[in-house]
């Protein structure tokens, strides 16, 4: 190990101790056993480290490491990237063999942003998690994401306590982590439509974990969320839209880009609002520009529209701008 890995490895256990010590107190009051570590607080190390404890206590580490802005060489960056796992795995007490190590890359076209879905490896290691008290499989290994986005933590629960006896929609469902959260609410429906019978799957395994199997109740929907919308009467009472920045699945002729699409999708939604309603519209495109005039111009109906983006963003986040989230009531 060079002089320059081995001082980063200081750096990365001193940050890792005072985030953990932090942290934990914070996951215990919240009861939350699925959290980020580490969100490349120290620009020489690129890194995230996300932290699962799952119901029987085992504890697991997904460590992301970030392309960087410039070449090296690939050996030295797995060497580097070795250093990093052991240190963590020591700091953390984390068995090695439990940390599972994955790169996310630019996206430098719309493809490539299409591909954070597409199958990492074929090795699957599933494991439950809880949070807020709901239990949710995770997959660690196979996909770049492991089935819980972290970040909407807190408007996961904000659905929850806005959801009962109201029914909501869960648009680009893809694990259900929000229809979970809106059952438990005491929601009086719930709907999850994704075009993809695998992440529906993962929703009925979510929501059946914690007890929601009426499927009269908690419909699993497979449809292009567009066409959907285009073809459905039914109203909701809340909507959540938290779509992909890119989409251009096989099994539809439509291709989705939410920077050009957004206003469509969200007047699509709008139009499906009971009165009082809330549509949720979240989206981790750096690129959107949300204008609350071509909204207006779209959907001539009387809005309340409100950036919640700070109010969701949950405390294991140091990039405050993860998300962006946008809170719109039909008055």
């Amino acid at each position: 190990m060079d002089s320059k890995t081995a001082e980063q490895c200081i750096l990365f256990e001193n940050r890792l101790s005072k985030r953990e010590r932090h942290l934990k107190k914070w996951a215990k009051r919240t009861d939350t056993y699925a959290y980020r570590l580490y969100d490349r607080d120290i620009p020489e190390i690129p890194l995230c480290l996300d932290r699962y404890e799952d119901i029987q206590g085992r504890v697991y580490l997904v460590l992301y490491l970030y392309e960087r802005p410039y070449e090296k060489d690939e050996t030295e960056e797995n060497l580097w990237l070795e250093a990093m796992r052991e240190t963590a795995a020591k700091v953390l007490e984390v068995a090695p063999e439990n940390i599972f190590v994955k790169r996310r890359r630019r996206q430098k076209n719309r493809q490539e942003a299409s591909s954070q879905y597409a199958k990492y490896t074929e090795k699957d290691f599933y494991t439950t998690v809880k949070e807020g008290g709901l239990l949710f499989e995770v997959n660690l290994s196979s996909y770049l994401d492991t089935g819980l986005f972290f970040d909407h933590r807190i408007l996961r629960n904000t659905v929850r306590s806005e959801s009962r006896n109201k029914n909501m929609l869960n648009l680009f469902c893809y694990t259900g982590s929000f229809s979970v959260y809106a059952a438990s609410g005491g929601a009086s429906r719930v709907d999850s439509v994704d075009l993809s019978a695998v992440y529906l799957e993962r929703s009925r395994r979510n929501l059946a974990l914690n007890g929601f199997t009426d499927s009269s109740r908690y419909a699993l929907i497979q449809s292009d969320v567009i066409s959907f919308l285009r073809n459905t009467k039914q109203r909701w009472d809340i909507i959540v839209l938290d779509p992909p920045t890119f989409s251009n699945s096989k099994k539809t002729d439509t291709v989705l880009d939410i920077n050009r699409d957004w206003p469509l999708l969200t007047s699509l939604c709008i139009n499906r609002l009971n009165r009082d309603g809330t549509l949720y519209f979240s989206t981790n495109s750096r690129s959107l520009k949300f204008d609350e005039a071509v909204l207006r111009s779209a959907c001539p109906q009387d809005l309340s529209i409100t950036d919640i983006s700070e109010k969701t963003v949950p405390e294991d986040f140091r990039n405050k701008k993860i998300h962006r989230c946008i809170k719109i009531t039909l008055i």
